[in-house]
């Protein structure tokens, strides 16, 4: 259960970066704006595999990884939580009213737990991933990364 709301988190950087597109040109998307984070911030294959995962990060490369896929899909803006970005993401993503209101739901709940830790360096991608696997097993459609 825990897998698919942390993988909520790949869906909307899926939904953003894909708006209308078929799921492989999505992944693929989604793909690219991995890679280019993996590199920003020195990832290996293995951290970067967190993006397709339910895991919580672990140091300080997977949290700000995850930070700037985060970032990238406008989940995070201006160096906070965005319940916009966020929503912008799920509208794009879940045509379906009921997975949306529950997409919805998990923004809002997410938009009161989600804090920066003053003295933990991208402590956004770890709060994030952490509220999105809390409160997201009612989610079950995160993509894998095959």
């Amino acid at each position: 259960m825990k897998t698919a709301l942390s993988i909520l988190a790949v869906c909307l950087v899926i939904a953003y970066v894909n708006g209308a597109a078929a799921p492989n040109n999505v992944k693929d998307k989604v793909g690219a704006l991995a890679k280019k984070c993996a590199a920003d911030h020195k990832a290996n294959q293995e951290q970067a595999k967190i993006a397709f995962t339910q895991k919580l990060p672990t140091d300080e490369v997977e949290r700000c990884y995850l930070e700037c896929v985060y970032t990238g899909v406008g989940v995070i803006q201006g160096g906070e939580y965005s319940v916009e970005g966020s929503k912008k993401l799920a509208t794009q993503r879940f045509s379906d009213a009921k997975e949306h209101e529950t997409v919805n739901k998990l923004i809002d709940t997410c938009s009161k737990e989600v804090t920066k830790v003053k003295d933990e360096k991208c402590s956004l991608g770890r709060t994030v991933r952490e509220c999105f696997v809390k409160h997201g097993e009612k989610v079950h459609f995160f993509p894998s990364a095959n």
